[in-house]
């Protein structure tokens, strides 16, 4: 497929000057080629969306910290977010990604997470089910296979789960947190959602299948 994968990056301070509170910085992705005008216009909104929540919400926050700080006495607060692209997959006409929103906020990190997987001859954001095409209960086999690796990792004791991760791994479930690699077929699931906040953002590969799915269009020709 024609055309080209691209990266905008841009940064601003709040306020302007030589004594920011905060500094929010972004790195989005271009798509120079057939579909690209719908795709660069989605990530423009998000980046707009990006600054936005920075003037409105999250300088206001540095801004009380730094009344805070004065009133007791210490340091200049340093307020930093992020927002940076993976590319987790590119071929045949298909692109999967995640974007990662980091927020530093005096010694507190979160970090969110996004992802969207497009098909560029279209233009189009593509469902999770575009990949299960002959089993309408991909869902199910999504969320099974989740619990089973978590079952194992608990035996292997490499991870921790909330008590309740079962019910929280239904109730947090969506079908937007996916993207794709070589492997498979990824969910994961927000910071606090299943886990504690130490274990990061839980991730679930799924390997591709042909007679289950989730399966790559264009896999059978490897």
């Amino acid at each position: 497929m024609q055309g080209q994968l691209d990266f905008t990056t841009e940064s601003r301070t709040y306020p302007p000057d030589d004594l920011p509170l905060l500094t929010a910085r972004l790195r989005l992705p271009r798509w120079q080629g057939t579909g690209g005008r719908r795709f660069d216009r989605y990530y423009a909104a998000y980046a707009r969306a990006f600054f936005s929540y920075c003037q409105t919400s999250l300088f206001s926050r540095a801004q009380e910290a730094l009344t805070e700080t004065r009133q007791a006495g210490g340091a200049l607060p340093e307020w930093q977010i992020t927002l940076d692209t993976a590319v987790t997959l590119e071929r045949d006409g298909l692109l999967s990604l995640y974007t990662d929103t980091v927020e530093r906020c005096g010694g507190r990190r979160l970090t969110l997470r996004r992802s969207d997987t497009w098909d560029l001859s279209g233009g189009v954001l593509l469902p999770p089910g575009h990949f299960f095409p002959t089993d309408p209960l991909w869902r199910r086999r999504l969320l099974e296979a989740a619990a089973s690796q978590i079952r194992r990792q608990q035996e292997l004791g490499v991870a921790a789960y909330r008590p309740d991760w079962r019910r929280r791994l239904r109730a947090a479930f969506s079908s937007d947190r996916y993207y794709l690699t070589e492997n498979g077929l990824c969910i994961f699931y927000q910071i606090f959602d299943i886990a504690p906040a130490t274990e990061g953002i839980p991730v679930f590969t799924i390997p591709y299948c042909r007679e289950k799915g989730p399966w790559l269009p264009g896999r059978e020709a490897q």
